[in-house]
């Protein structure tokens, strides 16, 4: 690590090396995100460079009257690089208002894979879907050039969350892009991946503009959610012959 700055409500646990890789945890050490709060994340990985950031639990979006919560990220990766930012799940609590803006540029001979799951709400008291509000933007650049972006904003009365909970009542969500022009043929990975769908977990696979493709996933629980992630890491990490790195979480 070259140099780092944070401030509340995020705190960077020491890091440490797996597998050639270099694991930061980001960690919100408060109760969740509240009115208000706006927390900007600016990731460089330098060439050569290797690095996960992750989270040790997952993070929550509050009841707001008004104003929401904001989070804005930007990630560089450069040439020689590899970047995978995989925080823990995130649970949008009923009333909430959120805005995700994600900026990724990769330059070329770079490497990034960004892994994002969605619960639909505290499941566990009753509360599904029952957010005010989620607002989601994403844009990826590959040597400069756009080669994804998507945005979608979710109520409660959003046809999208109708058809979700058509096929899983409790759905919750991920969606993993991954960007890597050495993916470019690798059709027995993709194979592998959509061979993951089944009836707890339904799986699609699209590629990118170029360099890259797009995996979203709906499952039937958390459960079977982080059990498909797990497997499309693992399928993505042999395709590019990396070794998945041991998190530390017990």
């Amino acid at each position: 690590m070259r140099s780092q700055s944070f401030r509340a409500p995020v705190h960077l646990s020491k890091p440490h090396l797996d597998k050639g890789l270099l694991i930061v945890n980001a960690v919100n050490p408060t109760a969740g995100l509240l009115a208000g709060d706006r927390i900007d994340f600016d990731i460089s990985v330098e060439p050569g460079a290797r690095m996960l950031l992750t989270a040790p639990s997952a993070s929550r979006a509050h009841r707001t009257q008004g104003e929401g919560a904001t989070v804005e990220q930007r990630f560089h990766v450069a040439r020689g690089a590899w970047l995978e930012v995989w925080p823990e799940l995130f649970i949008p609590q009923g009333g909430c208002r959120y805005r995700q803006r994600t900026e990724a540029r990769v330059e070329k001979g770079g490497e990034m894979m960004l892994i994002e799951m969605i619960a639909p709400g505290r499941a566990a008291s009753g509360e599904l879907f029952a957010f005010s509000e989620l607002d989601w933007e994403a844009s990826f650049f590959l040597g400069g050039d756009l080669i994804a972006r998507e945005r979608y904003t979710l109520t409660p009365a959003s046809p999208a969350l109708d058809a979700m909970r058509a096929r899983f009542p409790e759905a919750y969500y991920a969606s993993i892009f991954v960007v890597s022009e050495r993916l470019g043929d690798a059709e027995p990975c993709w194979q592998r991946i959509h061979d993951l769908h089944d009836e707890t977990a339904w799986i699609g696979c699209s590629p990118l503009r170029r360099g890259g493709a797009a995996i979203r996933m709906l499952a039937s629980g958390s459960i079977a959610l982080r059990k498909k992630v797990v497997e499309v890491r693992m399928a993505i990490y042999e395709a590019l012959g990396m070794r998945l790195p041991n998190l530390r979480r017990g």
